[in-house]
């Protein structure tokens, strides 16, 4: 059984579960870190003890992560935008369409290059 590390303030939907398991070639274990990553450093203990890392996290992250993985994969999850057909109000009055979110496959990031410039 492999141990995953899934880095996300959102549960692992059991489509995500059930494709995870496929891409990785049997039942996986979930760890999970539910808290907002301000600092790469305090997954150090949580990557180490797993066998891969799946995440939801912006790209500067994702590209530490990498590093901190080191030959473990780091995974995400790729989904479709769908239209629910809701529609929600906002505080200020505005009307909103609400969208779901379905999983469509894993993905393996091997690298993440990203140069900035602050305007």
């Amino acid at each position: 059984m492999k141990r995953v590390l899934w880095i996300s303030r959102h549960e692992m939907t059991p489509a995500q579960r059930a494709d995870l398991e496929r891409a990785l070639g049997g039942p996986v274990a979930l760890s999970v870190w539910a808290d907002t990553v301000e600092d790469l450093s305090a997954l150090r203990p949580a990557v180490a003890e797993a066998d891969a890392v799946a995440a939801v996290l912006p790209l500067n992250l994702l590209s530490g992560l990498l590093d901190l993985a080191g030959d473990k994969p780091v995974l995400r999850s790729v989904s479709r935008r769908v239209d629910a057909g809701r529609v929600r109000t906002l505080p200020d009055g505005r009307m909103e369409r609400e969208f779901d979110y379905v999983h469509l496959y894993w993905e393996q990031v091997l690298r993440l290059r990203m140069e900035t410039r602050r305007l």
